[in-house]
């Protein structure tokens, strides 16, 4: 199994057919005052199966991280990749809405996201400071 693609939105969505629906895609959120609480954001990734993987199944975590590793959010679970055929592939995706999410300080965060004995997948996420006033106005 492998990550193959994640990301950062203001929403996103699977349709009846399995197509991943994706609004407002971001790495970063500017405040003018700290902490600062975001509203809502989805986090998505993608995990693709191949025959070597058929059937098994494997421990997964999610984290939002600080700079520092403290935690902001953690999920766990086990996931199971269904049977695929030699040469074929198989695919999912996970999305994660987080709403609320409270940052503290600007700088570095991160979703870290934990599948079976792979090295860990890393989605950067900057929080900053905005340079353009104290409104208190919120952007992505």
């Amino acid at each position: 199994m492998r990550i193959p693609m994640a990301l950062i939105a203001d929403e996103a969505n699977l349709s009846q057919d399995g197509k991943l629906n994706v609004l407002g895609a971001f790495d970063r959120i500017v405040t003018a005052q700290f902490p600062t609480v975001h509203p809502k954001m989805v986090f998505v990734f993608r995990i693709e199966a191949g025959f070597s993987d058929s059937l098994r199944k494997v421990p997964v975590r999610v984290r939002l991280m600080d700079e520092d590793g403290s935690v902001l959010f953690e999920a766990g679970g086990e996931i199971g990749a269904p049977e695929v055929r030699p040469g074929d592939l198989a695919t999912a995706y996970q999305l994660f809405g987080l709403a609320g999410i409270r940052f503290p300080t600007p700088g570095q965060y991160k979703f870290v996201v934990n599948l079976g004995e792979l090295p860990p997948h890393e989605t950067p996420l900057v929080v900053a400071r905005s340079s353009w006033g104290a409104d208190g106005a919120q952007g992505n």
